[in-house]
């Protein structure tokens, strides 16, 4: 049995009261088998004449289950592998990530417009 502190009795009455704001709890998923985790850097153009802008995506591979992590509008957002005719593509809400060789393509398909699409290249 877990035993609560005065100390984080205090702290849930101030973050209730509003006193202090609350903090996420970082999250734990327990998935079976070892996770091997890389980040790979990419530059990306969101047009053809846009000046490249760097991305690191961070891709968790475990036995079950393929994840990738990236930035969309600041926050780490994670996608989850999906089918995919050729190459690797991942899937978040509204976002889909696609890779093949050297080149990922990230896609909103919300809006289904290819040439909103962005288009990144391995760094090396």
């Amino acid at each position: 049995m877990r035993k609560i502190t005065k100390a984080a009795v205090w702290a849930a009455a101030l973050v209730a009261a509003g006193i202090v704001p609350a903090l996420a709890a970082p999250l734990t998923i327990d998935l079976e088998g070892d996770a091997q985790r890389t980040t790979v850097d990419y530059a990306c153009k969101s047009g053809p004449d846009a000046a490249p802008t760097p991305l690191g995506v961070e891709y968790i591979n475990l036995p079950h289950n393929n994840l990738a992590v990236l930035p969309i509008d600041g926050h780490p957002t994670v996608f989850v592998d999906t089918v995919a005719a050729a190459g690797a593509k991942y899937a978040a809400g509204r976002w889909i990530w696609w890779t093949r060789g050297r080149r990922g393509t990230l896609r909103d398909v919300i809006q289904n417009d290819p040439k909103k699409d962005v288009i990144c290249e391995l760094k090396r």
